[in-house]
């Protein structure tokens, strides 16, 4: 897979189904190929690379490596892509607090449930890689 295409998977991840522009995508490319991923295991690879050819199920493997793998090789392209764009104007918005209402406990109760689920989920299929 091109770094191309893993910005943009990274990315529409990132900004929840929002296509990221070509500044983002380039920036992207240029970091990774500056990057030296020898040293990543061929686990590490495998995950990578199934979270890139089923784009569906890097919310899943996200979260699994998010618990088991912090420092893993998915976790640093996903981190390397946020920095990247939340320091791009047009997305910087979606990455600074906000004020909320009350209401906004019951979203966050709902969304940690959701994260606890895909975590699990995510395990079951981090125990066949």
């Amino acid at each position: 897979m091109t770094p191309q295409q893993e910005a943009e998977i990274t990315s529409r991840y990132l900004l929840n189904g929002q296509t990221p522009d070509a500044t983002s995508i380039a920036l992207y490319a240029k970091a990774i190929s500056m990057r030296d991923d020898t040293q990543a295991g061929t686990r590490d690879k495998k995950i990578v690379s199934l979270a890139f050819r089923r784009p569906w199920l890097l919310p899943l493997l996200d979260s699994a490596a998010a618990l088991s793998m912090p420092n893993g090789l998915l976790r640093q392209k996903l981190l390397l892509m946020s920095a990247i764009l939340e320091t791009r104007p047009q997305y910087a918005h979606l990455f600074l607090p906000r004020e909320r209402g009350f209401f906004y406990l019951f979203y966050i109760f709902f969304v940690g449930c959701r994260a606890v689920c895909k975590a699990a989920a995510g395990k079951l299929i981090l125990l066949f890689v």
